[in-house]
């Protein structure tokens, strides 16, 4: 069986991660299918039965990319001959007669919380990929024979949204790895730590504004973002990104803060969860669902920095006090064979 994968999209951050433990689970678990990836660029060794065919002309533009999804994308993989396409970057390649597969990550066209506005220059971005880009997406899973999603309340919206059965939508939840630390960091309440960027739907602007109503009642206390250094303020001190074994850290030490209402399943909170440490986390459907049953979560409006205030206030004046957790199991099978097996079997 020849399956294409397609993930021109991928190139840094996030994504990238993403890409690369697809293919290492492909490489480790797969020997007898044929595998081509569609890449930007030959970012990873071929092996007998991996190849890798680098694109980097459609990366270069957004418009590029949708006239290859929409146009010259079909040709090019038909000529590949492929029994399933397998598209990691939210929209499949239209016109193809072949089975499809996507892998649906994209949340903002999915979401309830917030409405962003073509008129505002901070949201305008946002806003394309609500509105315009979020029609593609959701007619790329109209068209496929199965979408993947991470989290059951994508699964809910994207049938509610495209109108197709549940059971053309899988729900495969990410593996968090369990974590390696030399000597666990003692919990100090009066610190606290946010894994974030500078997207308006991360809502920085939360943390800074509860922030300055807990210096005003003369509180002791200290905030980590990892934003670029340039953004410290008062009591908030930006370090930019950080290498992952000084995040495992603060999960350890800190208490995490996680004001962002806009995500698909969050990784932050899987990963302060599995530490064990309290979270203070948006009152959103996927912050439910990652933190259900979890003793340590706590929940506040993210558009009302005041909740988040007095949560924070709480935590270091002692009212809200650490739990002991029972250790989560580590998931033997990676979630990615499982994605792969989904693949697999859409012929």
């Amino acid at each position: 069986m020849r399956i294409v994968v397609n993930n021109i999209a991928a190139s840094i951050g996030g994504a990238m991660t993403v890409l690369r433990d697809f293919y290492r689970c492909v490489c480790d678990n797969d020997t007898e299918n044929e595998w081509i990836f569609l890449l930007a660029d030959k970012y990873f060794e071929e092996t007998d039965n991996v190849k890798i065919i680098p694109m980097p002309e459609v990366k270069k533009s957004g418009v590029k990319k949708l006239l290859f999804d929409f146009v010259t994308g079909r040709k090019f993989i038909s000529a590949l001959e492929p029994d399933v396409v397998f598209s990691m970057q939210n929209i499949i390649t239209f016109g193809l007669k072949v089975p499809q597969v996507v892998y649906v990550h994209q949340s903002i066209p999915f979401q309830g919380a917030k409405h962003f506005s073509f008129l505002k220059n901070d949201e305008r971005k946002l806003a394309v990929i609500q509105h315009w880009i979020g029609a593609i997406i959701k007619k790329s899973a109209q068209k496929s024979n199965k979408v993947i999603v991470q989290t059951q309340w994508m699964r809910e919206a994207v049938c509610r949204l495209c109108r197709i059965p549940a059971d053309a939508v899988s729900v495969v939840m990410p593996q968090v790895k369990p974590f390696e630390i030399d000597g666990v960091p003692a919990f100090d309440e009066t610190v606290f730590f946010y894994p974030t960027a500078p997207a308006l739907y991360k809502n920085n602007a939360a943390v800074y504004a509860a922030c300055d109503r807990l210096e005003r009642n003369g509180l002791d206390f200290s905030v980590t973002l990892t934003l670029p250094r340039e953004r410290s303020s008062g009591r908030v001190t930006c370090v930019g990104r950080l290498p992952y074994n000084e995040v495992v850290a603060y999960y350890h030490n800190a208490t995490l803060v996680f004001p962002s209402y806009i995500e698909t399943f969050g990784y932050p909170l899987a990963e302060a969860r599995q530490a064990g440490t309290i979270v203070l986390a948006s009152d959103t459907a996927f912050s439910r669902e990652v933190l259900d049953g979890y003793p340590n979560a706590y929940f506040f409006d993210p558009f009302q920095p005041q909740e988040l205030a007095d949560l924070m206030e709480r935590v270091i004046r002692g009212e809200i006090v650490r739990q002991d957790t029972p250790a989560i199991q580590t998931v033997q099978q990676d979630s990615w064979l499982e994605v792969m097996n989904i693949v697999r079997r859409t012929i």
